[in-house]
């Protein structure tokens, strides 16, 4: 999407989906002449605030003339609770009757218990980076046109990049299922994917390599899609609830599961 701006702001939004129940909304905002405070969206006169925030460097360096500030990136999911009409046209002979209905909106429908997984992933990069750990991504090509690799969201951390297919965000060109045979005499602190294990075709095998790789007390993260079309077939697999991936990364495989949940249409 192109850029949007007024004297005071610059938006982009990067990538949107929608299903039954919310919409996704995936992108940057900067304030052109002071930091953003705040940012809420309206939809249908209801607003809601954006909670999940993340750096990003590659506008701060595209945009030096703006102040920059770490609540920069944002990922929202809005549920579907602002009404909507729908026109009907039905056609007798020759002629068009038609008929709107107005559909009130209404929250999803969730179990209450569910937890909700928003926030894991920004604490997951603050940890790396606070503590300098060493830190491995699964699936680091960058497959998107336009976008760009993770590798920046660990300023203060020692990045390596790993994945199946070379590119300039890639160190390390390898089959995920033999993970720790590309790394014999290394360790990393933290280990972590993005939209990857749904691409595996034996996620529970890259589980095992991936705590063949981790240090005692090191931290593992994976963000998958519970809900989201085939894509990059024939290479679409799985798809993973929370409590999946609690099963994945279990006691019995020597991970303990600190914090899971859902956010959008991904499990964490």
């Amino acid at each position: 999407m192109a850029l949007q701006q007024n004297d005071d702001i610059i938006l982009a939004i990067d990538r949107s989906w929608s299903n039954d129940w919310g919409i996704g909304i995936k992108g940057w905002i900067l304030g052109k002449n002071e930091t953003l405070d705040e940012v809420e969206i309206s939809i249908g006169g209801t607003s809601f605030a954006i909670a999940s925030w993340h750096p990003r460097p590659d506008v701060a360096a595209a945009f030096p003339q703006y102040p920059y500030s770490d609540n920069c990136g944002f990922f929202a999911y809005l549920p579907r609770i602002a009404e909507h009409c729908v026109t009907f046209h039905a056609k007798i002979k020759g002629k068009t009757y038609s008929q709107t209905i107005t559909f009130l909106g209404e929250k999803p429908q969730h179990p209450q218990d569910i937890p909700h997984g928003g926030l894991i992933y920004n604490e997951f990069i603050k940890l790396v980076n606070e503590n300098h750990l060493r830190v491995l991504e699964i699936g680091s090509r960058v497959v998107s046109p336009g976008t760009r690799g993770r590798r920046e969201l660990f300023p203060d951390a020692y990045y390596t990049g790993f994945d199946y297919y070379p590119d300039e965000n890639t160190d390390v060109v390898g089959d995920a299922h033999r993970l720790s045979q590309y790394f014999k005499n290394q360790k990393f602190d933290a280990i972590f994917s993005v939209s990857v294990l749904e691409h595996l075709a034996m996620p529970l095998v890259v589980a095992m390599e991936i705590n063949k790789l981790l240090e005692i007390g090191g931290i593992t993260f994976h963000g998958v899609p519970l809900a989201w079309p085939l894509h990059e077939r024939p290479w679409d697999f799985w798809r993973f609830s929370d409590d999946g991936l609690k099963v994945l990364f279990s006691p019995p495989l020597g991970f303990e599961v600190i914090k899971s949940g859902l956010f959008g249409h991904k499990s964490i």
